[in-house]
């Protein structure tokens, strides 16, 4: 079973618009021949079955192309964000033990992929052992996913193609239709395993927003008859702060999507005040795919994930008084295995349901929604902060005794990363002591994981086994 052959052979016959990117709209067929063309380059520099390929690139249509032709030779996908640092992508280069790295960056190395103007992107090999990971069933590997881009406390998520395959065909929910115009505004390195594969198997048209969003994102929905928008609560904010963007910008849009983080009851009532517009919300999992959408537009409704799409199912186990316990939710196309340390589906879930890590009840309509985290990991617009990770690089700090990192909320990013440091000498004086520490993580870590306060405390509280005593977000 193959992803990319079966879309194909779905696909075939149609020729519409596939992708539309930097001025260039690209048809159906002209992608399939390109993406055939770059499966050969790719197999020409050394990639087999099983070979592991990290894609670090920006959006564009050419990411889409690789991620295609890799699939269409059974190698293995391993996106990298474009926010990560190189420290950081080395790292899961070296824990996958990654066999070729294809980037568009600048100093990149290796053979090009592409000729003409068009994104530079080069493949160069960087270990020649390929280690195929054994799943059961003959099912064959097609992604290898650590959550945001980093390893700090990630698994990696082993998705087949059998999976990939259910969970498109699952997610009836959001009605794609064929030649319909969708914006994509997102990151592909984290969106593209069911949204992108979902639109073209549906045969839908992709437009993707070119950077920086906050200035092309109006400029885009007024060019082209968009017809679903596929984004972050940020995005929809930038449209209700724009003085350009009007509610017929958006007359025809039939379906706003609102996924990765937490939308808020505000953000939604603004948003349909300015454009007499509900925005649909999503709850995306890397392990499950889609299982959840509310698209109601029941003001009551507005903080609810939705309902459980056709084919899932969801419980809540442990409930306290108010029914608020832990989600968990079975349903076709889980995934397949966590890649470090290695453990298959069966052995994480050995009764087929899957705990999200959040916490959650569901009401009389059966709407499911979430009210927290069961975990310490931060949100900062949709993308995931490992509080340890942080701490360890505050800890390095020639200044820094201890650390301690917690998620604050946000009306704007959702949450923000906020640390705790301990100074190794107090009474030292230390000018500009917040500048330095900044400056020290920007060159450690993404831009995105560094605390954006920083408070000096005398200690940082333990638990009675010397561990750092977590704390709850912050209102």
């Amino acid at each position: 079973m193959n992803i990319y052959r079966t879309i194909r052979e779905k696909v075939s016959s149609y020729d519409g618009t596939a992708v539309i990117d930097d001025g260039r709209a690209i048809k159906y067929q002209a992608l399939f021949a390109d993406v055939e063309k770059t499966a050969a380059i790719l197999k020409s520099s050394g990639i087999v079955p099983d070979s592991r390929v990290a894609i670090n690139g920006d959006n564009s249509y050419e990411y889409v192309i690789i991620c295609l032709a890799l699939l269409s030779v059974d190698a293995v996908i391993v996106p990298i964000s474009i926010h990560a640092t190189a420290a950081e992508s080395e790292n899961i280069i070296e824990r996958i033990a990654v066999n070729f790295l294809i980037s568009d960056k600048p100093n990149a190395n290796g053979v090009p992929l592409f000729e003409g103007n068009v994104h530079p992107y080069r493949i160069n090999p960087t270990n020649c052992e390929t280690n195929p990971v054994i799943l059961p069933d003959g099912r064959r590997p097609a992604f290898i996913r650590f959550s945001s881009g980093t390893t700090g406390s990630s698994k990696g998520v082993v998705l087949s193609h059998h999976a990939i395959l259910e969970r498109t065909a699952a997610c009836t929910g959001l009605g794609i239709t064929r030649g319909e115009h969708i914006l994509w505004v997102l990151d592909m390195a984290f969106h593209f395993i069911v949204t992108i594969l979902l639109f073209i198997r549906k045969s839908a048209t992709i437009v993707i927003c070119g950077r920086p969003v906050e200035t092309k994102m109006i400029s885009t929905l007024r060019q082209f008859p968009i017809r679903l928008i596929y984004a972050t609560p940020y995005h929809y904010r930038l449209m209700i702060s724009s003085s350009e963007l009007k509610k017929e910008d958006i007359s025809g849009t039939r379906l706003l999507i609102s996924t990765a983080m937490r939308l808020t009851t505000a953000d939604a009532d603004d948003f349909k005040r300015k454009f007499d517009v509900n925005l649909a919300q999503a709850y995306g999992i890397i392990e499950l795919g889609l299982p959840c959408l509310n698209n109601s537009g029941a003001t009551e409704k507005i903080d609810s994930v939705g309902l459980i799409q056709p084919g899932y199912g969801v419980q809540i186990i442990n409930p306290d008084p108010d029914g608020i316990g832990e989600i968990l939710i079975q349903g076709p196309g889980m995934f397949d295995a966590y890649f470090s340390p290695f453990l298959l589906v069966k052995h994480v879930c050995p009764d087929g349901w899957f705990n999200t890590g959040d916490l959650g009840y569901i009401d009389k309509d059966r709407y499911l929604f979430i009210v927290g985290r069961s975990k310490n990991v931060i949100n900062f617009v949709g993308m995931k902060i490992f509080p340890d990770e942080v701490e360890s690089i505050l800890c390095s700090h020639p200044l820094i005794s201890e650390a301690r990192v917690y998620g604050r909320k946000d009306p704007l990013f959702s949450e923000i990363p906020v640390a705790e440091i301990v100074l190794k000498n107090p009474e030292q004086p230390v000018t500009d002591l917040t500048r330095q520490i900044r400056r020290y993580c920007y060159s450690r870590l993404s831009e995105y994981k560094v605390p954006k306060e920083f408070l000096v405390v005398t200690a940082i509280p333990k638990t009675l086994s010397g561990k750092i005593a977590r704390r709850g977000k912050e209102q």
